[in-house]
């Protein structure tokens, strides 16, 4: 199940595809996701390695197992916490927004 995480540089294009003009709970709640994705990704990336040393001999075939089930866990965590980010970035992107013209009235 490798990759299945947003890339970093996806990441970013992500949230930097949400408008300035967002409130400050809509920024809250985007940098909570942000950040729950980021370190997901991380803790991943961390057992992987643990995981990847194991498996070349180096350990216990029982902690092997035991990270196996943790990154089971942790890549569908992945998965549902992106999908909610994708879904929240949607939602801030497609938000109708006023045009307004130099005067300050809406168009």
């Amino acid at each position: 199940m490798r990759g299945t995480a947003v890339h970093p540089h996806r990441l970013q294009q992500l949230v930097g595809s949400v408008p300035d003009t967002i409130d400050a709970d809509q920024r809250a709640k985007l940098l909570a996701h942000v950040q729950a994705s980021d370190r997901c990704r991380v803790r991943i990336e961390r057992v992987n390695a643990e995981l990847d040393r194991l498996l070349d001999g180096v350990g216990s075939s029982d902690r092997a197992v035991d990270l196996a089930r943790e990154l089971d866990g942790l890549e569908r965590v992945q998965q549902r916490i992106d999908r909610r980010l994708t879904a929240l970035v949607e939602e801030l992107t497609s938000a109708p927004r006023a045009v307004t013209y130099d005067d300050g009235v809406p168009a």
